[in-house]
């Protein structure tokens, strides 16, 4: 039976990489014999060697290249595996994996998070922000178990609206008072200011076919994110049309303003679970979500 610790495998790695025992030597805090030996005690644990020299570097044979893809994949295993077992020992017994548009950050994905992990305190969340249209590849290939999107996953995964909402005309307060100044023109608004698009995913094309035939000295800049078309807005750079979960603290702090559009069909803003069907904490997590009140 082969006996091989996780330090003799670290080792060897990095002397694969420099190939050089000495500066393994130094970046370890050891000596070179002491880094010779090491590696000599694993050829011979192994049963063959894994190092020519060559003037005062080493380069690895035909069988220490091939142990060098099996040592990555045995220290891979052992991250995971320590992962799995700290993971335990804190409390948790299951790991649900999220990739979430950035959208989500700042709209509905703290509310659900805080209410979900309170009611499953032994399950583990995982979060990578992606853009929309990267999350169907991310859940067809198993990197992560659900996504939650603004636009429909493709055919291969499937996708369940669980929220609608209205999309908004909006532009800076700048001290505008509401109960005492005259109604904001939006045509005059859009004629006059650079209109931010493209930072939602699905509803601007559309809407800027409409505005164009309309405007046509339509000034626009392609901002696709939108917390900065937002911050762009509120410093008064431009205007632009956004979500409503998106605006809702800066229309109730006076931060921003919406303004009433009524000669073009504004668009909606959906939202979409994009899973594969499967694991039980998908399904009870998919089930959450869908029945998550969102205010």
């Amino acid at each position: 039976m082969i006996i091989i610790d996780q330090r003799t495998l670290q080792t060897f790695l990095m002397a694969a990489e420099v190939e050089n025992f000495r500066i393994v030597a130094e970046k370890l805090f050891m000596t070179q014999p002491a880094i010779t030996s090491k590696m000599k005690l694993l050829e011979k644990e192994l049963g063959e060697r894994l190092f020519i020299k060559h003037g005062r570097n080493v380069q690895l044979t035909e069988f220490g290249r091939f142990f060098y893809q099996e040592a990555q994949e045995i220290l891979s295993q052992m991250d995971k595996s320590l992962e799995a077992i700290n993971r335990y020992k804190q409390g948790y017994q299951r790991t649900i994996r999220i990739a979430i548009s950035p959208m989500f950050t700042e709209t509905i994905l703290p509310s659900i998070l805080r209410t979900y992990i309170d009611e499953n305190p032994y399950v583990e969340v995982s979060i990578q922000v992606v853009e929309s249209i990267e999350i169907s590849s991310l859940i067809e290939n198993g990197e992560v178990d659900i996504g939650l999107s603004c636009i429909p996953g493709l055919s291969n995964v499937k996708s369940i609206k669980f929220h609608e909402e209205p999309v908004s005309l909006v532009c800076n307060h700048d001290g505008y008072d509401l109960e005492i100044g005259p109604v904001i023109d939006a045509k005059e608004l859009l004629e006059n200011h650079i209109l931010f698009t493209d930072n939602h995913p699905s509803y601007w094309s559309n809407l800027k076919e409409q505005l164009k035939q309309l405007i046509p000295a339509l000034r626009m800049m392609k901002v696709n994110q939108t917390h900065a078309t937002k911050r762009f807005v509120m410093e008064g750079i431009g205007i632009s049309f956004l979500p409503k979960s998106i605006i809702q603290r800066e229309l109730m702090e006076g931060r921003i303003l919406e303004v009433p559009i009524d000669f073009i069909d504004v668009p909606s803003s959906s939202m979409y679970i994009i899973c594969k069907p499967g694991l039980p904490i998908e399904k009870e997590f998919v089930h959450f979500i869908k029945n998550y009140h969102y205010s």
